[in-house]
């Protein structure tokens, strides 16, 4: 049993996945702390730096996260003055989320974390196999969304 076992899991990519997000949880984690951040507040802090003024809803979905996950943690930022929550002109039911000066001034120093992490992830990976690898992870993406849509469906 050990043995297959073993077989199994080298060729499972949920194993090599899981290993590499301990991994960078691993690589981040130190880096983070040292900007004042909790690296599970990467995602929303990024994509709202990159798209600021979207609703709660739409940041959920853009990084496939849990609508309670996504409260509590905006919640959170919130309370640490990295994002402020507006109500919608159009939608008063809606919050737009917008990224705050504190976040605005280390943001250059959380581009720099994540682009030598990117660097420390492709070391020794030319730029199709960079592409190459993106697309993959890209797909493999896009085929468990469409597999959790049907089971929901």
């Amino acid at each position: 049993m050990g043995k297959e076992l073993s077989r199994t899991r080298s060729k499972a990519p949920g194993y090599h996945l899981g290993v590499l997000h301990r991994l960078s949880l691993a690589y981040l984690s130190p880096r983070m702390r040292s900007l004042g951040l909790s690296r599970g507040w990467i995602a929303l802090l990024m994509e709202t730096l990159e798209q600021p003024g979207q609703s709660q809803d739409a940041l959920r979905r853009s990084i496939k996260v849990d609508r309670a996950a996504t409260a509590r943690t905006l919640f959170e930022l919130e309370r640490r003055g990295y994002i402020v929550r507006r109500e919608d002109a159009n939608d008063r039911r809606q919050k737009l989320v917008y990224p705050t000066s504190k976040t605005l001034a280390l943001a250059t120093g959380l581009f720099e974390v994540l682009d030598k992490h990117n660097e420390a992830l492709f070391k020794g990976f030319d730029h199709a196999r960079r592409e190459e690898a993106l697309s993959i992870l890209r797909a493999m993406a896009a085929n468990l969304e469409e597999a959790i849509n049907q089971d929901n469906a």
